[in-house]
């Protein structure tokens, strides 16, 4: 049985030219989350030729009631693995190529630059700014959305004079740990869902040159009261289309950033004193051997460390932990990050 498509090709902007569009379409989709999920799924029904799902994460239980892609028995198995079995079943003619790894500095902008449109579907500000700028150098459009709680927020970026990037807006990406993700600050789990599906009308508008998708705008939705909110988002001034005054170029990590043990007694035997910046919370419920300084109380003015001791900050997937040694390297800490976090000793034990 093949895909059919006529419902979308009858309408006057689509028709069977703007399908032969879509099945001649590359697009990356960065996580395969909350907002990936209703991505992938939609632009796979929609019938776009060629899908990349970058996730280096693994399904967790916890993430069901946000990411019906997957089902309970796929615990534990890479989610682009995942997101592709899932998308071959609902629609075999599209390709999708699966990446389970970390979008990073090494393969930013070489996969950016590969297709047609990014649609931006992380958890984590670093993510999101390292997309940006990759798409800035690229002169490749994204749609970005964010998520928090009950409240999710949208922007489209072109490398044209109307629309601005990031970094237009936010000069510097909020440090991550600082602002709850779903992890620490809840989200209720149609919200992500919601604004995936939006994502994907707008990435559709995109590829298709349809409407005028957030034009120079930030879309803020509120389910709460199911307000919304469109704010005006100029391009900085001294920015000269499709070029930015303020990204130059992927800045690539420092070594050794981040390190996979089997377990925490490696850091002691090497000398590394252990941070735990996971908050007050999930301290109480699985204490881990070393100093407790929650991620937003490390971050906030001078760090409680010394100079001339090496660090190795965990917390409970690795994500929290890279993000603050990643600034504090910048401050001229010696600190590293546990890979996969204390859920990967736990789950290596």
């Amino acid at each position: 049985m093949e895909p059919d498509y006529s419902r979308q090709i009858a309408l006057k902007d689509v028709g069977a030219a703007g399908q032969s569009l879509l099945e001649r379409s590359r697009v990356l989709v960065v996580g395969a989350g909350g907002l990936g999920s209703p991505v992938l799924q939609y632009l796979a029904g929609a019938g776009v030729g060629s899908l990349t799902v970058i996730d280096h994460d693994t399904l967790d239980p916890s993430n069901l009631h946000r990411q019906p892609l997957y089902a309970l028995e796929d615990s534990g198995r890479p989610k682009a693995a995942l997101a592709a079995a899932a998308l071959a079943k609902m629609n075999p003619r599209v390709r999708v190529e699966v990446r389970a790894e970390r979008f990073d500095t090494a393969n930013a902008l070489a996969l950016v630059a590969a297709h047609d449109l990014v649609v931006e579907c992380s958890d984590n500000f670093r993510t999101k700014f390292l997309v940006n700028d990759a798409a800035v150098l690229a002169a490749r459009p994204v749609v970005f959305a964010s998520v928090y709680q009950y409240e999710g927020q949208l922007q489209v970026y072109k490398p044209d004079r109307e629309h601005a990037c990031l970094r237009c807006l936010w000069p510097d990406a909020t440090a991550d740990g600082v602002v709850g993700n779903c992890a620490e600050a809840g989200v209720l789990g149609p919200v992500p869902g919601a604004l995936g599906a939006m994502q994907a009308v707008l990435a559709l508008e995109t590829l298709l040159d349809i409407g005028t998708p957030l034009r120079g705008e930030v879309l803020l939705v509120d389910f709460r009261d199911f307000s919304t909110l469109k704010l005006r988002a100029p391009r900085h001034h001294a920015c000269d289309a499709p070029r930015c005054c303020r990204v130059r170029a992927i800045v690539p990590e420092g070594p050794d950033l981040e390190v996979t043990l089997d377990s925490l007694d490696e850091a002691v035997a090497r000398g590394w004193t252990i941070v735990d910046v996971r908050n007050a919370e999930e301290f109480v419920a699985r204490p881990a051997a070393g100093r407790h300084f929650p991620v937003a109380e490390l971050l906030a003015g001078e760090a409680p460390l010394a100079r001339e001791v090496e660090y190795l900050l965990v917390c409970a997937t690795g994500q929290r932990s890279l993000a603050a040694a990643r600034a504090l390297r910048r401050r001229g800490y010696a600190v590293r990050s546990l890979a996969g976090g204390l859920g990967r000793v736990d789950r290596d034990r």
